[in-house]
């Protein structure tokens, strides 16, 4: 990276000095959970993101593809669960969470879905400007509420797998083509195979977990990838590269050791 490439969220943080940083709206915080009070480090994520999303001039005509590079700890699920509302006010209905672990995935489901969950995130009433709007869970994206925020929740490998072999009830390419999509890489670091390739031949093999992630994401010009790792390897040039202009905030462990809220 030269000097004169910034990192997305430095160029937002540009903005921020300059007083041009947008407030967070009010019903996100008002759809999570009342357990939960936002950190200012977490608060200052959801301004980032709306700010990136409402500014054309950063945005660029590109497709919506960001990267939240936030240590473990740092709440980055509060980050996924406060975006499903605003998003829904942009028009989104249809939301695709994946993530390489099992465990990691049933977690996620249980805090997302179980209202008697002692981790549920969401309030018990989520009110979007004057409208309830229930959490469904979807196998797939052939039939969804249009008034709800509808979920699929599969694991990477299982993706993968149902990309290259359709089967009944399972998702398959054309349910990205026909309306857009939000999808939500957990661990993300853990699809950039195909980034971090060298030789020619590992470079034309289009049968990795990337790839498939890429497909559908550009199956729709006005499908979302939300990004969330703690572990983005900007060491590796590829990686750093790819990232420079998706990583909207950017809150490692350093930083994270350093605010205090660390145990």
């Amino acid at each position: 990276m030269t000097m004169t490439e910034q990192f997305l969220y430095q160029r937002i943080e540009t903005l921020e000095h300059a007083g041009y940083l947008l407030d967070m709206p009010n019903f996100i915080e008002q759809c999570l959970s009342e357990r939960i009070v936002l950190r200012d480090y977490q608060q200052k994520a959801f301004q980032y993101f709306v700010t990136y999303y409402e500014n054309e001039g950063l945005r660029e005509n590109k497709q919506l593809h960001t990267l939240f590079h936030m240590a473990t700890g740092s709440g980055k699920t509060v980050i996924m669960a406060g975006l499903l509302p605003y998003l829904y006010t942009k028009g989104y209905r249809k939301f695709l969470f994946f993530v390489n672990q099992i465990n990691i995935l049933e977690k996620t489901k249980e805090n997302f879905l179980n209202p008697a969950s002692g981790k549920y995130l969401f309030a018990e009433n989520i009110e979007i400007w004057g409208e309830r709007v229930p959490i469904r869970e979807v196998d797939n994206f052939s039939f969804v509420d249009e008034h709800a925020i509808n979920i699929c929740f599969t694991t990477t490998q299982k993706l993968h797998l149902d990309l290259g072999f359709p089967k009944e009830n399972g998702v398959a390419i054309d349910d990205f083509e026909d309306d857009k999509i939000v999808l939500i890489s957990d661990e993300s670091h853990h699809v950039n195979t195909r980034t971090k390739r060298r030789t020619k031949a590992e470079e034309a093999a289009d049968n990795s977990w990337e790839y498939s992630v890429e497909r559908i994401f550009r199956a729709n010009r006005d499908n979302a990838l939300l990004e969330f790792t703690a572990t983005c390897d900007l060491k590796d040039p590829a990686v750093r590269q790819k990232y420079t202009d998706k990583i909207i905030f950017d809150y490692a462990l350093p930083r994270f050791r350093d605010s205090g809220y660390t145990k």
